[in-house]
Order: structure tokens, then C-alpha cells, then sequence
């Protein structure tokens, strides 16, 4: 979610996400691309002529290409990125996001460890960052009492966006559902019993 947020804002007409599968092979990482460029026509059936299309592809102009789930992600993937990033042709900054394990996983790999620019780690926000971010994030917490959100953190969301968006979501559709106009201890139960927050 920090990632897409951050790209929105920085690169919003230049980065193309790629949906690939566990354990993504170089095969699957060509037609991943294929798709995210939104190439025309069918992808070419040999890898050279794939990798070919692909570089002139990425030659053309600037792009920023998010791999997701990088953790997931074994030493022949990693191997074909470094490929595509390492031709003097290919303009392209790659963005590997991932859970747990994902910074493990790309420092095993020497050869593409040595060539990030830079390793972000987003961790879950303190109380005094959920107390400031919370209440600007959406207008249903824009007035609700501190320590309702303190509590809320602490069963449900522990400082994780995700789960606040999670939460948040359900709250307005509560607050509908029970033609509700402000956020109460009984709607945060009502939130629990949908995500098991307790």
C-alpha cells in the first residue's frame, strides 16, 4: 500500500505493476511484462526474440516496474531482471516489494543486492503516528475520541495502514447498515465480529 501510495504520487503514468505467480519463473516474468506494457499482439514463442521485444521495449522510454511479493521470488527470477536491468539500452528503475522474508531473500543474491539503490523498510506506525495519520485519513476519524482509536490500534489494527484501511472500510459500511453518523464502541464491536479483531 506504501509503495502503490508513494507511485501514485511520484510516478504515477510510468509505473506498470506486474501480476506474477509464486515463484515466478523467467518465462513467467517475460509474459508478466508483456501484459504490464500492454504490448500488442502475441508474445513471441523463443526467449531471445522475447528478450529482444522486451529490450527494445524498455529502451524507449523511462519506466518503473513493480514486482511484488519478492520474496517469492527464486535466484533464475532475480538472474532476469539483472539481465534486463544490466543492458545499456533498458531505461527502467525495478521495484521489488514484499513481506516477510523479503529483504533475506534479495540479500542472498549478491549479485542483485549490490546493484539497489536504496532498501525501504516500512514498519507498523508507533501510537503517537496513528493518533496524527488516523484521524486525516478518512473524516469518519476525524472526530472520534483518542483513546477509542489507542484502543482500536491496540486489539485490531497494531499499527499496520492495511489494517486500518481494513477497518475503515468496515466502519462505513456499519455505520450505513445501522444508519449510524458517528463511530461508537458498540460499531467497533459490530467492526470485530466482521474481521475477528478480538
Amino acid at each position: 500500500m506504501s509503495v502503490n501510495s508513494a507511485l501514485r504520487h511520484l510516478a504515477p503514468d510510468i509505473t506498470h505493476r506486474l501480476e506474477l505467480r509464486a515463484g515466478p519463473t523467467p518465462r513467467d516474468i517475460r509474459h508478466g511484462l508483456f501484459q504490464a506494457l500492454g504490448l500488442p499482439g502475441e508474445p513471441p514463442a523463443r526467449p531471445i526474440e522475447f528478450d529482444i521485444l522486451l529490450k527494445e521495449t524498455l529502451a524507449e522510454e523511462f519506466r518503473v516496474l513493480v514486482c511484488d511479493e519478492a520474496q517469492w521470488m527464486k535466484k533464475t527470477g532475480f538472474e532476469f531482471w539483472r539481465h534486463l536491468w544490466d543492458d545499456k539500452r533498458t531505461n527502467i528503475a525495478v521495484i521489488f516489494a514484499g513481506g516477510d522474508g523479503c529483504y533475506k531473500v534479495l540479500r542472498r543474491e549478491p549479485m542483485l543486492a549490490s546493484r539497489i539503490f536504496i532498501w525501504q523498510e516500512f514498519t507498523r506506525m508507533s501510537k503517537d503516528e496513528v493518533r496524527a495519520t488516523i484521524p486525516a485519513f478518512h473524516p469518519v476519524w476525524a472526530d472520534v475520541d483518542t483513546a477509542l482509536i489507542d484502543a482500536i490500534d491496540k486489539q485490531a489494527a497494531h499499527g499496520s495502514f492495511r489494517n486500518w484501511a481494513n477497518i475503515t472500510t468496515h466502519v462505513l459500511a456499519g455505520m450505513k447498515k445501522l444508519n449510524l453518523k458517528q463511530v461508537d464502541e458498540d460499531l467497533v464491536r459490530w467492526v470485530y465480529s466482521k474481521i475477528g479483531g478480538m
